[in-house]
């Protein structure tokens, strides 16, 4: 089943592009003030999960309401995150959730890592940038996705076997340590990039380039 997360904050967003990002799905979460977008929008939600201290929508859906209170021990996109793992939800998409505070952006790459194994797929995106995990495996880029520019960076303390064709920056076979930028701002040059992963976990971030 394939699930969209929308939250509150969402960097660079348009209609276009949520309603792009959103496609298709078979369940819609919104978690906090993400039901003013999806109010905005048009978008029927199935679920709202949060504590509601940024939502300002004075109209509810006819949907699942999940309240927390406002001091607890997760953010409201961990708490969509469960709701969604819990529907058996294997295909996931979070728009928002990078850009702004540092801290939310490094507890959802924290997300990324907490629910890999129950998902088969689990990326995080807004108007500017997308991350998702690559473990032991390979994927492929493409330009036609709005994002030109790539990075990755190895959550394990080294990824090896790191091949990456169709890119400015090749890779064969490559050892890629965790302290490194190696990895950082590469483009795509051909009609894809792809990227393989032998052994290991690399954080795979996708860029628009607004300079």
């Amino acid at each position: 089943m394939k699930c969209v997360i929308l939250l509150s904050f969402i960097e660079a967003w348009t209609p276009d592009f949520v309603r792009s990002a959103a496609a298709g799905y078979d369940y819609l979460i919104c978690a906090d003030g993400g039901e003013m977008i999806a109010a905005q929008l048009g978008l029927q939600p199935d679920c709202v999960v949060g504590d509601f201290d940024s939502d300002r929508t004075t109209e509810r859906f006819d949907c699942l309401y999940i309240t927390y209170p406002a001091e607890k021990d997760l953010t409201d996109s961990e708490a969509a995150l469960l709701h969604a793992v819990e529907r058996g939800c294997r295909d996931i998409t979070v728009i928002g959730g990078i850009g702004g505070r540092l801290d939310h952006t490094v507890g959802n790459i924290a997300m990324l890592l907490k629910f890999a194994k129950d998902v088969d797929h689990l990326e995080f995106r807004d108007g500017n940038n997308a991350m998702f995990l690559l473990t032991n495996g390979e994927a492929m880029l493409h330009p036609s996705d709005d994002y030109k520019y790539f990075g990755l960076w190895s959550i394990d303390p080294v990824a090896t076997g790191v091949t990456i064709t169709g890119a400015k920056y090749p890779l064969a076979n490559a050892v890629l340590p965790r302290d490194t930028t190696l990895g950082i701002s590469n483009e795509i040059t051909g009609s894809a990039a792809h990227i393989i992963v032998r052994d290991g976990t690399v954080l795979v971030m996708r860029s628009r380039d607004h300079r």
